[in-house]
């Protein structure tokens, strides 16, 4: 067997050049997969629905102090029965309006309305026929306990506020969840390409040495039994190939449904390769970076504050309601339109009233339950806050620690593949002289492959790692 083209193919696999570009593969870039899978993942388009629908709740809120203008007219004509000497026997009256009501974020409510009148009946006491009246009446109601003052008013409006808020925060939390798994997927995308070539290699090392030992039997320096060896060996590789072969197309297929892609046929060939090594990162250092800017944690401080909103607001609905209301108005009455204007304005007649409103459940178990439920709610947003701040100081740990622990690793894979290569070359060059079986080279083969296929994997591990931290820190990270 020729060494130097063993060796030279084995250094080849080692390094991860030599991937086979599959038939259809399409080249992907690390940075692209993640671009891409940003743009059109379907988890991510969800997350994007769900914050506008929290905008949109937070505008329905925001609602409920526009002013609302509002209009109508009738008219009604009717023939009675005069139940006197003189009375009414026709009846006809028509009118229209027009409003305008607010309500303030103090919880006052204001209407100010126009309101215009046309009456004619036959009654013979009139001294106005037909009779005009126009009058201006300003409605004015002041909740003085239940609903009293900003903080209770705006409170629904800041809660909604505060989930469109963290609604937001979720979609790039999500988006930073996303990047991190299309970049696993995308290395171990690239692991079980680079695994195939190590499993080819491999099978092409066991059917070159079954037929040396072909030619040596034949040659007659070998007996007819050792060809068994190689041969079998020769299957087992043929079905580790295939093996191999499965796991890339799993492989494809969970990046290719992270991104969203369609055409299921085509392949995907990673071109990027993974780091040899990556900077420890400094713990403390990055447990303040995802405290102060992880998505998931400011999306559910904001949670924590729409809660206390909301407490807040059920907490007011225990009280009683007592409302202030009045009307105030000036009108004017005379046989036409515009002369029932000018009158208003110059000699019209002022309306007013001043009233309390006071009404209270009994027992008022409703508003007692809801704010229970609302107290409860603040309470378990706390938790989940705080239990999401402890996992992140657990995750920071564990993520900091495999960068270490993956560094040694590819230092160690990188020693183990030195160390199998010159086993092999030792083997190789004592089956020649007849010093070795060729049990004993296969088990040097055997032995490379795994280190190869460890080495690369140790690569790709380290650089799964490097996603995760950066996905505990909240980024999205693209290599430049």
């Amino acid at each position: 067997m020729k060494k130097i083209w063993i060796f030279s193919a084995l250094l080849w696999a080692m390094t991860g050049l030599a991937q086979a570009n599959r038939v259809n593969s399409e080249p992907l870039t690390m940075n692209q997969a993640v671009q891409e899978a940003l743009q059109n993942n379907l988890g991510l388009q969800l997350a994007h629905e769900d914050e506008e629908m929290a905008k949109g709740a937070a505008l329905a809120q925001e609602g409920i102090f526009d002013p609302q203008l509002s209009a109508g007219t009738a008219h009604r004509e009717a023939e009675l029965t005069p139940t006197y000497l003189g009375g009414v026997s026709e009846d006809e009256e028509a009118n229209w309006q027009v409003s305008i009501a607010k309500r303030l974020s103090s919880g006052t409510e204001l209407d100010l309305s126009w309101q215009n009148k046309r009456t004619s009946n036959d009654l013979a006491i009139n001294t106005i026929e037909p009779a005009y009246s126009s009058a201006l009446m300003l409605n004015i109601r002041q909740p003085l306990l239940q609903g009293f003052g900003n903080q209770v008013q705006l409170a629904a409006l800041q809660a909604a506020e505060k989930h469109a808020a963290a609604a937001n925060f979720s979609v790039k939390s999500q988006a930073a969840e996303l990047a991190s798994q299309v970049k696993s997927a995308y290395w171990q995308l690239l692991f079980n390409r680079q695994d195939i070539e190590v499993k080819k290699l491999s099978l092409k090392m066991a059917e070159q040495l079954r037929d040396d030992t072909a030619e040596r039997i034949k040659a007659g320096s070998l007996a007819q039994v050792e060809i068994y060896q190689p041969e079998s060996e020769v299957a087992r590789r043929e079905q580790q190939l295939i093996g191999a072969e499965r796991a890339i197309g799993v492989a494809e297929d969970g990046l290719k449904l992270l991104l969203n892609r369609n055409n299921w046929q085509q392949g995907i060939q990673p071109t990027d390769l993974p780091p040899s090594m990556v900077a420890v990162p400094d713990l403390k250092r990055v447990l303040a970076k995802a405290l102060a800017q992880r998505p998931d944690l400011q999306a559910a401080e904001l949670q924590v504050e729409a809660a206390r909103f909301q407490e807040k607001n059920a907490r007011d609905r225990i009280r009683p309601s007592l409302d202030l209301s009045g009307v105030f108005g000036l009108s004017g009455v005379d046989d036409g339109y515009g002369h029932a204007i000018d009158t208003m304005g110059s000699n019209g007649k002022t309306v007013w009233q001043v009233g309390l409103l006071f009404s209270k459940p009994l027992g008022n178990n409703l508003a007692k339950g809801q704010h229970q439920q609302a107290k409860a709610s603040l309470n378990r947003t706390r938790t989940q806050t705080a239990l999401l701040q402890q996992e992140i100081h657990r995750q920071t740990r564990q993520a900091v620690r495999d960068i270490l622990l993956a560094n040694k690793a590819v230092e160690a894979t990188i020693k183990t593949s030195l160390a199998t290569q010159k086993r092999l070359e030792a083997q190789q060059a004592k089956f020649e002289v007849g010093l070795a079986t060729t049990y004993d080279v296969l088990v040097a083969q055997e032995s490379y492959a795994q280190a190869l296929a460890g080495e690369n994997l140790s690569k790709v591990q380290l650089a799964i790692a490097s996603a995760e931290l950066d996905r505990i820190q909240g980024l999205v990270s693209l290599r430049q």
